[in-house]
């Protein structure tokens, strides 16, 4: 079978992986001229630490791993709270967790598929067409092509899924919250940060820092905030980091005053997709495209690489491709729904708005190393779906 993936993340290259493992003809288009390198730190465990497993990568996920020597908390001002020790939230996950950034998962999965299909960058998708047996499909470089499956691995703000769904309005529901992320080079403040990831919290806003490789830092903001900001440029979004955090101390000041030279400036709107279907005739979507559930529910990379292995394990145990992307819809869905419901239920616990609600937020984290709630996650531990 030919397929054409649209979008060359998380999804999209897990998914490349195991369709051509299967034996199938598969084409990875991305808009972007190159692979991306933004994002920030993720919490890896799960069900996609289980299908990484599967394909092998745990030892290259390893060396990307920043095995910190845990979480410290702070208040607005820098003044220290108290701090987690990493091997202990580690061992809330049997050991089976990792903490990497985002385009460094991208880049493993992406050595690991580059010389195994066909990779066009720098193009985007322009014009979908359907019959009962195939997809025809417009390429922004005018060129076209046909294929037996178009899968939309491109994002929330799919253009896949609005080509063929519908406007992005219709699927996209805004949590009121945004965040930020970026690097920062030639660190000098990494002799600040003692190998930790240190977050500041204030009522409905968090600032976060962790030194990384080569001399550098990342940074990671969260805020709340209600008013739905549209199709900010860079500079907007920085005055909006700046208007929001510019009471906090500590090295936030710096942190703000850096966001001017980052090259790989993030900012973007906390977001759920939420849609009644996945697929519509020979076209599916997977990942953030159909099943974001936000950084509130965590787990956006560990549940893209499932749905990807979900859909391509579907599509191999059914030869009639409308059973196979229904049994994928209705194998994953469930814990989909579930964890955005977790996600919108835990907001305020993730980022609290009133100073009570940080003092509860911390006497539960400080808990949460015990051995009674180690049991309870495990008993409690998405898994991939049979």
């Amino acid at each position: 079978m030919k397929v054409i993936i649209v979008g060359g993340g998380i999804a999209g290259l897990t998914l490349a992986y195991w369709l051509n493992r299967n034996g199938n003809d598969v084409k990875v288009i991305e808009k972007a001229s190159e692979l991306r390198t933004e994002g920030y730190m993720l919490d890896f465990f799960g069900p996609g630490y289980d299908v990484a497993e599967e394909m092998g990568i745990l030892e290259q996920l390893s060396r990307i791993h920043y095995p910190i020597s845990g979480l410290e908390f702070r208040n607005e001002k820098g003044k220290f709270k108290f701090k987690l020790p990493y091997p202990s939230l580690r061992h809330l996950f049997n050991g089976r967790h990792f903490n990497f950034l985002r385009g460094d998962l991208e880049q493993v999965l992406y050595d690991l598929v580059k010389d195994q299909v066909d990779f066009r960058f720098g193009i985007t998708i322009e014009e979908i067409q359907q019959d009962d047996d195939q997809v025809h499909v417009t390429l922004s470089d005018g060129r076209r092509d046909t294929a037996d499956l178009v899968v939309g691995a491109d994002g929330v703000r799919s253009r896949v899924r609005s080509l063929v769904f519908g406007e992005h309005e219709n699927y996209i529901k805004h949590m009121g919250y945004y965040t930020a992320a970026y690097i920062i080079e030639n660190s000098s403040m990494n002799k600040q940060l003692h190998n930790a990831f240190y977050s500041l919290s204030s009522p409905g806003l968090q600032a976060s820092v962790y030194p990384i490789r080569g001399d550098r830092s990342a940074t990671f903001f969260l805020y709340k905030d209600s008013k739905k900001e549209e199709h900010l440029s860079s500079d907007e979004a920085k005055n909006e980091l700046k208007n929001h955090f510019k009471h906090m101390g500590w090295v936030v000041p710096e942190l703000l005053e850096k966001a001017e030279e980052a090259t790989d400036f993030y900012f973007d709107e906390v977001s759920q997709v939420v849609m009644p279907q996945w697929s519509k005739g020979r076209v599916v979507l997977v990942g953030d495209s159909c099943q974001a559930v936000s950084l509130m529910a965590g787990q956006g990379a560990s549940l893209a690489m499932t749905g990807a292995y979900v859909l391509a394990r579907s599509l191999r145990e059914n030869n009639n491709v409308k059973q196979a992307l229904d049994k994928y819809e209705d194998d994953l869905k469930p814990q989909v729904m579930k964890t955005q419901a977790s996600g919108r239920k835990f907001a305020h616990y993730f980022l609290p708005d009133s100073r009570w609600r940080i003092f509860i937020r911390d006497i539960t984290m400080r808990v949460s190393v015990l051995p009674v709630v180690r049991r309870f996650v495990n008993m409690n531990r998405a898994r991939i779906p049979k």
